[in-house]
């Protein structure tokens, strides 16, 4: 459910995997670091970490666990922002046709540029980073539900339907349109896993 290329650049050899929609891959980098690509990701790396950091680029989500190393920094690149660490997991989600990339620390520590601006994450802290401006919004958070796709399952609390619905379209890689005369004020609180969208709607 994967594609993968390698092309030479800047000194290193590439591998450029493509996740297709309701695709999601596991992979280990060569520094020992773990990356889970969601669905609709395109994720380049080297495929040997040479220089003084280890820098990859990213379209889509990912979840990282980096391994640690405190002579060399990890990197990832995405829409427009950076983001730097030498060991620590974190969730990152820069998508094509979303105006903001969003990055969630659930350990160690992570700074995150954006066009000249820079702001370092705690763990439970999000990061919001129009891709326009020169901005960084810090929000705390639940971060574990942002990462909870990596762990296979996708957890719901409190959500209302039209809430619930957008993260299932982007989850299943379908429109889901809904009836303007549901009620918006109901909450759901569900957790699913790889189950068809049929017996997911089932929970609502």
């Amino acid at each position: 459910n994967y594609t993968t290329a390698k092309v030479q650049g800047e000194g290193m050899i590439y591998n450029t995997m493509r996740i297709p929609v309701g695709g999601f891959y596991q992979s280990a980098l060569s520094d020992g670091s773990k990356v889970w690509l969601n669905s609709m990701t395109e994720f380049r790396f080297p495929v040997a970490f040479t220089g003084e950091e280890r820098k990859v680029y990213l379209t889509g989500e990912a979840y990282f666990e980096v391994a640690a190393d405190p002579d060399r920094l990890f990197v990832v690149e995405g829409g427009g922002v950076v983001v730097k660490v030498h060991g620590t997991v974190f969730n990152m989600k820069a998508r094509e046709k979303q105006d903001h990339v969003d990055v969630s620390l659930l350990s160690g520590l992570v700074v995150v540029e954006n066009h000249g601006v820079s702001r370092s994450l705690n763990p439970g802290e999000t990061a919001v980073c129009k891709k326009s401006v020169p901005s960084i919004e810090k929000k705390t958070t639940d971060v574990s539900i942002s990462c909870l796709w990596a762990k296979e399952s996708l957890r719901f609390e409190k959500k209302t339907i039209y809430e619930l619905t957008g993260y299932l379209s982007e989850w299943y890689g379908m429109d889901i349109r809904l009836d303007p005369s549901l009620p918006t004020d109901q909450a759901y609180t569900f957790t699913i896993t790889h189950e068809s969208l049929e017996l997911s709607l089932i929970h609502i």
